[in-house]
């Protein structure tokens, strides 16, 4: 039996995505690995009032290449809506990050389930281009998502 509004948005979450069972762990927060390596992370904020949706996307070496990066990363930040995510880097993990919030105020399973495809492809651009030690293409960044399914999302 799931409580709370975590658990009945994450309950939701699953039914709308056709995954058998999410739930908060013992951090009160929600790690879903998808089939293709790629893993979100979902949780409240602290304050309570908004859902966070997380991707890391790995680590960025220092030099030229990691400056090179930054530089496109705060450009994809500044791109019209939507944004699907907003990347920062994580000076705690050295890595580059990729997040969203969602107010919870009226917020229901399907709504965070059209919310994490186009997340996700963001996601996997920024995470294959830092695999590569290569820029991701701001318009690939930009027209991601248009098509894509659920990326076969699995607990």
């Amino acid at each position: 039996m799931v409580t709370g509004l975590f658990g009945t948005l994450l309950e939701e979450l699953a039914k709308s995505l056709k995954i058998n069972h999410l739930e908060p762990d013992q951090n009160n927060s929600c790690l879903i690995n998808l089939k293709n390596g790629q893993k979100i992370q979902v949780e409240l904020d602290r304050s309570g009032n908004y859902l966070v949706i997380g991707a890391d996307l790995g680590t960025v070496s220092p030099g030229k290449y990691r400056e090179n990066l930054f530089k496109e990363a705060l450009k994809a930040n500044g791109m019209p809506y939507p944004l699907n995510g907003i990347l920062a880097y994580s000076k705690r993990t050295d890595h580059l990050v990729l997040f969203t919030k969602i107010s919870v105020k009226d917020l229901r399973g399907e709504q965070i389930a059209i919310v994490i495809p186009p997340f996700v492809e963001k996601a996997l651009i920024w995470s294959e281009a830092i695999k590569r030690g290569e820029m991701p293409s701001l318009s690939q960044v930009k027209t991601s998502g248009a098509s894509s399914g659920m990326f076969g999302l699995r607990p």
